[in-house]
Formats: structure tokens, C-alpha cells, sequence
């Protein structure tokens, strides 16, 4: 059984739910297949295939214990953050970015064309957009189409939408590339602008963050966090020097809108649940294990 993209994450979906229905014990391997309505052998090529792991690491990486794990690892962490380390992608490439306060982006919207379309994700379908200054979007379907592209024209109200799906699919694609062990990994490609397939292997990811300066000095702490490391709201807030104001750091990043390369994810609390997260907190474990693996 070879499943599609659109199978797995409702597979995974569904475990983190029945997981976390049992939040008492870790669930058996096969008491999870059982629940999907597929065998072992079924459940476990559906996790190599999304994410080349294994049932028991998937379970494991579910667990607050294994939170706790990652946040113990967090000084370890400290002095390459507060040094301001490089901004990273998945594949330890150049994360690269620039910044419109909500005043630039009014005062020069007019004009501006940002493509945009829907695709398949390890997490679901998401809405994609891109001005030519870089990504600008990327938002995690939890409702229907209709309410995404509302919240984008909220966002944008000024700017041409031009819809362009083939587009948005050949970025996630490079976003998210295969974590199948029988697939070779791509690294993640995302120039200024559209890409050209003649520019598929420049390996940076060029981001256009829509923020107040605080929200983008949070979003800046955020990329700069390892894939696989967590941090706690209040560690952030800390290494922010603003450890009296984790809700002011929690605002800035509920109001990111450019999901997983941002790594709101990354945040969890102190006693390892995973927390809020702006388009759910089962898609939230999600990448977190497929982080992990």
C-alpha cells in the first residue's frame, strides 16, 4: 500500500487524537492500527512513508516525557541564540528574510500581485503566497477554502490575487521535501519571487514577514531554533529579556502567519504539553514528531 499525501496526515491525525484520548499511557502499536481500520504492516509503511519512523518512536515522540527530553536540552541551546546564530531551514540552509511593518504594507500595497494557491502538505493543505520579495503566506487549512482566502484578502486587502495551485504545489514540494527513507531528500528552494526550475538548487528560502518590530524580533528567535529543539513560551520570553512578559512573546507568535518556517511549533510549555497553536494543537504534535525523525 503506497499512500497518498492526503492519507497520511488523516492517519496521523487520527493517532494524535486517539493518543491523546489515553493520556495516561502510551497506546500500543497495534491497539493504534487497530483504531485506523489498518493492520501493523499497514500503520507502519504509512509513517515511513510520511516521515521514515517507526510506530513506537511516533508514540514516543507524542508524550510529554519526550517534551520534557527536548526542553532539558534547551541550555545547551542558549548562548548560540542569544548570539544570534544564522536562521535556518530543515536542511540547515540560509533562512533569509525581510520585514514590512503593517504601515509599509498599507502604504504600498497598491500594486503589489501575490500568487497564491492551495497544496498538499505532511500537515494537511495549506494556502500558499508569494509577492516577488518572497513567501509572504502559509497557512494550514483547519476551516474550509473559502474562510483561508478571506483571511489572506484581510491581510492583503489591496494587493492582486492571482491564483496559481501548479505554483503553490511545486513550493511545498520544496518545503516539504520526501522524508520516505526510499526517497532522497531535496533541500528546500524558495527564492525571492517565483522559481525557476534553473534556480531549484540555490537552497535559500526567502521569507516576507508582515509584523510590528516586536513580532519580528520573536519571529527572528523562532528561526533561529534547531529543527528538533524546544524551547518553553517562558524561555523564550528570557532569552527575549522580557521574562515577566511570556503573554506580550504569546501574542507575536499567534500572529504569525507564515507556518512551520517560522517555527511556532517549536514552542511548547514547561511542563511538556504542547500548548495552543494557531491551526491546532494535533497538527502542532505532528510536526513536531515528523521533526524528530
Amino acid at each position: 500500500m503506497t499512500a497518498s499525501i492526503a492519507f497520511r496526515y488523516d492517519a496521523i491525525a487520527r493517532t494524535i487524537a486517539f493518543a491523546r484520548a489515553h493520556p495516561h499511557r502510551t497506546p500500543a502499536p497495534d491497539a493504534v492500527a487497530d483504531a485506523l481500520g489498518l493492520d501493523l504492516g499497514q500503520w507502519r509503511q504509512v509513517l515511513a512513508e510520511w516521515a521514515g519512523i517507526t510506530p513506537e518512536r511516533f508514540l514516543h515522540c507524542l508524550g510529554r516525557e519526550y517534551a520534557r527530553e527536548r526542553l532539558a536540552l534547551t541550555p545547551e541551546l542558549l548562548p548560540e541564540l542569544q548570539g544570534g546564530g544564522a536562521e535556518r531551514t530543515e536542511h540547515s540552509r540560509p533562512l533569509t528574510w525581510e520585514a514590512m511593518t503593517p504601515a509599509a504594507i498599507r502604504a504600498a500595497a497598491r500594486g503589489i500581485e501575490l500568487g497564491h494557491g492551495l497544496a498538499t502538505t505532511p500537515f494537511g493543505d495549506a494556502l500558499l503566497a508569494w509577492s516577488a520579495r518572497g513567501l509572504c503566506h502559509l497557512a494550514f487549512r483547519s476551516t474550509d477554502e473559502a474562510a483561508l482566502l478571506a483571511e489572506l484578502h484581510q491581510l492583503w486587502p489591496t494587493a492582486t490575487l492571482v491564483r496559481d495551485d501548479a505554483h503553490a504545489r511545486s513550493l511545498a514540494q520544496r518545503i516539504f521535501p520526501s522524508r520516505s527513507p526510499s526517497t532522497s531528500a531535496t533541500a528546500a528552494a524558495l527564492p525571492s519571487g517565483k522559481i525557476d526550475e534553473a534556480d531549484s538548487d540555490r537552497g535559500g528560502v526567502h521569507l516576507l514577514l508582515r509584523g510590528t518590530p516586536f513580532q519580528v524580533r520573536v519571529w527572528s528567535a523562532l528561526m533561529r531554533i534547531p529543527r528538533g529543539r524546544l524551547l518553553s513560551y517562558r524561555q523564550l520570553a528570557t532569552l527575549l529579556g522580557m521574562p515577566a512578559a511570556p503573554r506580550s512573546v504569546g501574542s507575536a507568535i499567534a500572529a504569525n502567519t507564515l507556518g512551520y518556517l517560522v517555527p511556532c511549533h517549536r514552542l511548547i510549555r514547561a511542563d511538556g504539553d504542547a500548548g495552543e497553536f494557531r491551526w491546532g494543537s494535533e497538527r502542532k504534535l505532528a510536526m513536531l514528531a515528523w521533526e524528530a525523525s
